[in-house]
């Protein structure tokens, strides 16, 4: 072990700390060796350690991946989360972001310059986790992914080695991180071109659900304002079942980028969709809208995601019948405008022709419980152009297939050759052929 890491903070076994560095959203890790760098050069060293002793190596930030990918079993874990400045470029919108900094962090700091980012729904999620996903977030529709804001990053290989990336400097690596996974390196630096956000209107109505017709009139109605709406609104329909004495029930949440005038049209079109079980809309400063209280880590359950390009009879009937088993969540985000904009190709996130995102959860009696199907979801797949990396509960083939086109998985696959041909950031969604 250096003496730079020693520096850097090395937690093995019953160290003070190494307890909270291996707990993640999916439970708690044993690896051998916790690194928790506070600088670039530290997780340089760090990777090249990890080299010579032949260890696995395991990257936190957040630690919110459903697929415990960022939960180390052994080997090296290194713990992003002293990585976590935020500093503003000048006096320019630009921003630059720690690889350990969480989204609820950036929110905070940027509140004061009247500047935000689309981020992640959770403060604790972190910056670098979600953009190498792609990043969809309570803007989406009006300013994009996250990774459409990111005009610079910095990233160290399995070697060791500091890469500067961006449109002009390694852009096929840079290409490759806006979408791609943690597949690459260590991202420890990310630049993002902030947009002027102050206050938004934030609100949750909740709808009754007493008859299954009741769901579909929601969905339907739901789709048929937030389809053509302004921008300024994205919106999330989530479809809960009655359970542990509970009703069924709709829970409509929206974020509308603008003053209460301006959003008034849409609050009435959503509180019209059906008979009202309370409401809670207020405006206030958009960093307060992220959720703080994650429960961590949360119980084991079958998660998936699909991209759906259209959203028309067959997708609202197949996403219906599948809640209607009584036997899972369902979540419709609204998809498009700005994240339409953008060309496929232009980013390894290539499914920028999606309406809506559905995602499916159906909690697990317990760990040991093998059957991970969700009922009804194998309807909702076959009208899906693909899923959202950041919301699959697997990293396996098939991940990797509904993820990424097969031309993107091509590509994907020669970065990952060139830059990582050890596999050394194997703790990621693969690019299977």
């Amino acid at each position: 072990m250096t003496a730079r890491l020693r520096e850097a903070m090395v937690l093995e076994p019953g160290d003070e700390g190494y307890s909270d560095a291996v707990t993640t959203v999916t439970g708690t890790g044993t690896p051998d060796v916790v690194v928790r760098p506070i600088s670039t050069g530290d997780v340089a060293d760090a990777l090249l350690y990890a080299k010579q002793e032949g260890m696995l190596v395991t990257v936190r930030g957040g630690g919110h991946n459903l697929a415990g990918l960022t939960q180390a079993r052994n080997g090296l874990l290194i713990d992003m989360r002293r990585l976590n400045a935020v500093e503003r470029v000048g006096k320019t919108p630009r921003v630059r972001i720690g690889g350990g900094a969480t989204w609820g962090r950036v929110a905070k700091a940027l509140e004061p310059e009247g500047l935000a980012l689309t981020a992640g729904d959770t403060a604790d999620v972190g910056v670098a986790g979600l953009t190498l996903g792609g990043g969809i977030g309570w803007m989406v529709r009006e300013y994009g992914l996250a990774v459409d804001s990111l005009v610079a990053a910095e990233l160290v290989t399995a070697e060791g080695k500091i890469l500067q990336l961006s449109e002009d400097e390694n852009p096929e690596l840079f290409w490759a991180v806006r979408g791609g996974g943690g597949n690459f390196g260590v991202l420890t630096g990310l630049e993002f071109e902030a947009h002027p956000v102050t206050n938004v209107v934030f609100g949750t109505v909740m709808f009754a659900l007493d008859l299954l017709t009741d769901a579909r009139a929601l969905v339907s109605g739901w789709f048929a304002h937030q389809k053509d709406a302004d921008r300024r609104l994205t919106s999330v329909l989530a479809l809960l079942p009655a359970m542990q004495g509970s009703p069924a029930m709709g829970m409509l949440q929206f974020c509308f980028d603008g003053d209460e005038t301006a959003a008034a049209e849409h609050i009435s079109a959503f509180k019209a969709l059906g008979p009202s079980m309370g409401e809670d809309i207020s405006y206030r400063p958009y960093a307060s809208i992220l959720v703080t209280d994650d429960p961590f880590p949360a119980p084991p359950a079958a998660q998936q995601s699909s991209l759906l390009p259209d959203f028309g009879v067959a997708e609202q009937t197949a996403a219906c019948k599948a809640f209607e088993t009584g036997e899972i969540m369902m979540a419709l985000r609204a998809l498009g405008g700005a994240m339409a904009a953008v060309p496929a190709e232009a980013t390894a996130f290539a499914a920028r022709h999606a309406q809506v995102m559905v995602i499916g959860t159906r909690l697990l009696s317990g760990e040991s419980d093998g059957d991970q199907n969700i009922p009804g979801w194998r309807r909702i797949q076959d009208c899906a152009a693909g899923a959202y990396v950041n919301w699959l509960d697997t990293a396996d083939d098939k991940a990797s297939r509904l993820s990424y086109p097969q031309q993107t998985r091509r590509r994907l696959s020669r970065i990952k050759a060139e830059y990582d041909p050890r596999n050394v950031f194997s703790r990621a969604v693969q690019f299977a052929e």
